[in-house]
C-alpha cells in the first residue's frame, strides 16, 4: 500500500504495521511524543508555522501603521535631528535596527546550534522576543525613540535561533514532502507580514487602542505558544542538531547492532532493532547534521573509522566548529555567495515595499484612506504568499523526487542517505541545484513581467491584481532558494548556510534599501513627506509629484533584476562543480583499471607512480589499444 503524504510526518518513527493501523483510525490524533519521547512533526511543524507567522506579524506592525509611526518619530522627546527632519529615513532606521540585532544574533545561533540543544536555544530567543515586543509598546508610553529602537533590536536578536533551526529540522523529518513542508513554514513570512500589516494599520488608527496596544495584544496572544513550546522535547542525538562523532556498527546484512556517540556505546537488541533501523533511515535520524557518509551501507563503519585514524578525534572535530571556520566555509562556497546576493535583491525590495507600501499607494492616489490602503495591500501580499509559497514547494518536491530525495523505500532503508537524514546523496547536491535554479529564474522573470506594468497603472484594482500575480511568482522561489542554500554546503553546515544567506539578505537588502528608497522618495517627492499629524506635509504638492513616487518604485523594481544575474551565475557554478565531480569519478575508474592491469600473476600489484600520474589525464596505451581495436 502506498503511504499518504502525511504518514511520514505524523508517524515518522512507527513501523509499517503501526502506520497501517494509524490509517484505519485516521481521525485519531497521534500522541504529542513518539515512542522515543520526541515531539512528533505532526505537532512540531504547525507550531513552527504559528511562531513564524506571529514573529513576522511583529515585523509588519510598523510598516502597516507607517504614518502613525512617522508622526511619533517626528514628535518623540528624544528623536535625533536627522529623524525629525527625515521621518522616512527614521522609519528605515527602525527597520535597520531590527535587522542589525537579527544579524548579530544569527551568527551566534548558527555557531551554538552545533554545540547545545536546539530547544533551549530557540526557547530563550522566543522569551527575549516577547520582552522586546512588550518594550515596543512601552515606547509610546515613554514617548521615547530610543526605547522603540532598542526594543526592535531585541526582537531581531531573538528570531535568529528559530530561523536557523526550523528549516534543517523540516528537511530532515518531512520525508518525501520536505519541499512542501518547508514551503508551509516559509509561507509564514508573507502571511505573517500581511496579517501584521493589516493588524498594525487597524490598531494604530483605532480611537480605542493605538499602535502601542498592537504590541500589547501580541504579547497576550503569543504567550500560549511559548507555553506549548516549553513542552517540546527532542531526544534525537540528545537534542543537539549537530554532534561530533557517531559510529554505526552494522552486520553483514546491513542491520544496525550498536551506535557509538562520542565514545558511548548503545547496544541495539533484537526487540528494538526494527524500530531503531527505521528511525535511522527516516527523517527522524540519530545525527541529522553530520557530514555525509559514503554511498553504501558498509561505508558507515569506514567513515567512522576515518575519524579515529586520520587525526580526527572527537575533540579535534569540536575544535573545527568555530565561528571563524563556519564563516570561512560559507565564503568558500561560491554558489552560496551568489545565491545570497540574488536573495538580497529580492529581500531588499520586498522589505522596502512593505515599509513604504501604504505611503506609496496613498501618494499614487489609488486610495484616499490609509486604513483601506493598508488592508488591500496586506490582503494582496497575504494571498500571494499563501498561494505562491506552497506552489514553489510542490515544484521543488517534484525536482527532488527525480533524484530519490526523501525516498527510503527505493533501497530498503539501508542507504547512507537514510543515515544522514536529509535523504539527498552528497553527489546529487549540485545536480539538484542546477535543476532548481533555472526554474527559480524563470519565476523571477515572469514576476517582473507582471510587476513592471504597475508603474503606469492608475486604477487600484489593476494595480493590485498585477502586483498579486508578480508577488505570487516571487514567493514561489523562496523554497527553492532555501533548499539550494542548504545543499550548497556540507550537511553539518546547513544552519550556517541559512545564517549566511539571511545575513547577506539583510545587510545588502533589508537594511540599506528601505533607507535609500526612503531618501529617494523624499527627494523626488518632497511634498509626500509625512508630518507629525500622520498626513502628508504638503498634500497638494504630493498630488503633483506622483511621477517622483513612480520613479522610486521603478528603481525598486529594477533592483530585483540583480536576482536574475546572480541566480544564473549560481547555476553555472553548480554546473562547474558537476563537471569536476564527473572528472574525478572518471579518473578514479581509470586508476582502478590501471591497477588491475598492472597486477602480477601472484596477485601483487605493479605499482607505478607514472601510471597514477598518467591516468589522471588520459587512458594508458594499453587502454587506447583496446579501444581502437
Amino acid at each position: 500500500m502506498t503511504s499518504s503524504p502525511l504518514d511520514d510526518v505524523m508517524y515518522p518513527s512507527d513501523s509499517s504495521t503501526d502506520s497501517k493501523q494509524a490509517k484505519k483510525s485516521y481521525l485519531r490524533l497521534p500522541t504529542f511524543y513518539n515512542q522515543q519521547g520526541t515531539t512528533r512533526p505532526f505537532y512540531l511543524f504547525p507550531l513552527f508555522l504559528l511562531i513564524n507567522i506571529i514573529t513576522m506579524a511583529d515585523r509588519a506592525i510598523i510598516p502597516g501603521a507607517s504614518q502613525e509611526f512617522l508622526a511619533f518619530l517626528g514628535g518623540a522627546s528624544d528623536s535625533p535631528a536627522v529623524v525629525k527632519n527625515n521621518p522616512d529615513a527614521g522609519l528605515g532606521i527602525l527597520q535597520a535596527a531590527f535587522m542589525i540585532g537579527y544579524t548579530l544574533a544569527i551568527i551566534l545561533s548558527g555557531h551554538y546550534v552545533h554545540k547545545i540543544k536546539w530547544k533551549p536555544l530557540v526557547f530563550f530567543g522566543l522569551c527575549v522576543w516577547w520582552l522586546g515586543v512588550l518594550g515596543s509598546g512601552n515606547a509610546k508610553q515613554y514617548n521615547s525613540f530610543y526605547v522603540l529602537l532598542f526594543s526592535r533590536m531585541a526582537t531581531g536578536c531573538s528570531e535568529a535561533a528559530f530561523q536557523v533551526v526550523a528549516p534543517p529540522l523540516i528537511q530532515d523529518r518531512a520525508g518525501k514532502r520536505a519541499g512542501f513542508w518547508l514551503s508551509i513554514f516559509l509561507m509564514g513570512l508573507p502571511l505573517g507580514l500581511s496579517v501584521g500589516y493589516i493588524y498594525g494599520s487597524h490598531m494604530a488608527t483605532s480611537e480605542l487602542w493605538g499602535w502601542d496596544w498592537a504590541y500589547y495584544w501580541m504579547c497576550i496572544g503569543s504567550f500560549p505558544l511559548l507555553v506549548v513550546f516549553a513542552f517540546v522535547r527532542d531526544v534525537t542525538n540528545g537534542g543537539v542538531l549537530s554532534g561530533e562523532v557517531v559510529d554505526v556498527e552494522l552486520e553483514g546484512d546491513g542491520s544496525v547492532t550498536a551506535v557509538v556517540i562520542d565514545g558511548e556505546r548503545d547496544e541495539v537488541d533484537e526487540e528494538d532493532e526494527r524500530e531503531r533501523s527505521t528511525s535511522l533511515t527516516t527523517a527522524t535520524t540519530l545525527e541529522p547534521l553530520l557530514p555525509p557518509l559514503d554511498n553504501n551501507s558498509n561505508s558507515a563503519v569506514d567513515a567512522t573509522s576515518k575519524h579515529h585514524h586520520n587525526n580526527s578525534s572527537a575533540a579535534d572535530k569540536k575544535d573545527k566548529f568555530t565561528i571563524l571556520s563556519e564563516v570561512k566555509t560559507c565564503l568558500n562556497s561560491k554558489i552560496l555567495v551568489t545565491l545570497s546576493l540574488g536573495q538580497a535583491a529580492i529581500f531588499g525590495v520586498v522589505t522596502a515595499l512593505g515599509t513604504f507600501g501604504g505611503a506609496f499607494i496613498l501618494a499614487l492616489q489609488l486610495f484616499d484612506d490609509e486604513k483601506v490602503a493598508a488592508t488591500w495591500f496586506g490582503i494582496t501580499a497575504a494571498l500571494a504568499g499563501v498561494i505562491g509559497t506552497p506552489l514553489g514547494g510542490s515544484l521543488v518536491d517534484k525536482i527532488l523526487a527525480r533524484y530519490g530525495a526523501g525516498d527510503i523505500e527505493n533501497d530498503g532503508g539501508a542507504s547512507s542517505s537514510g543515515l544522514r537524514g536529509e535523504g539527498i546523496d552528497d553527489s546529487l547536491r549540485h545536480p539538484i541545484i542546477a535543476s532548481i535554479l533555472p526554474r527559480m529564474n524563470a519565476l523571477v522573470a515572469a514576476a517582473m513581467l507582471f510587476i513592471f506594468p504597475t508603474l503606469a497603472m492608475q486604477d487600484a484594482a489593476f494595480f493590485l491584481f498585477f502586483l498579486f500575480v508578480g508577488w505570487t511568482l516571487l514567493f514561489a522561489t523562496q523554497t527553492g532558494i532555501s533548499i539550494c542554500a542548504m545543499l550548497s554546503v556540507k550537511n553539518a553546515h546547513r544552519p550556517n548556510a541559512l545564517a549566511f544567506i539571511s545575513i547577506a539578505g539583510h545587510l545588502l537588502g533589508d537594511v540599506p534599501l528601505p533607507i535609500i528608497l526612503g531618501l529617494i522618495k523624499d527627494h523626488l517627492a518632497p511634498g509626500c513627506k509625512v508630518g507629525e499629524d500622520g498626513s502628508f506635509s504638503k498634500p497638494e504638492e504630493c498630488a503633483s509629484q506622483e511621477k517622483g513616487v513612480r520613479a522610486t518604485l521603478a528603481i525598486a523594481y529594477v533592483w530585483v533584476l540583480w536576482a536574475l544575474v546572480f541566480f544564473e551565475l549560481a547555476r553555472r557554478l553548480s554546473r562547474i562543480e558537476i563537471g569536476k565531480r564527473r572528472s574525478d569519478e572518471i579518473n578514479s575508474l581509470l586508476l582502478q583499471e590501471e591497477d588491475s592491469n598492472g597486477a602480477t600473476a601472484n596477485g601483487e600489484k605493479n605499482n607505478s607512480s607514472f601510471r597514477y600520474y598518467h591516468s589522471k589525464f588520459q587512458p594508458t596505451p594499453q587502454q587506447s589499444g583496446r579501444s581502437l581495436a
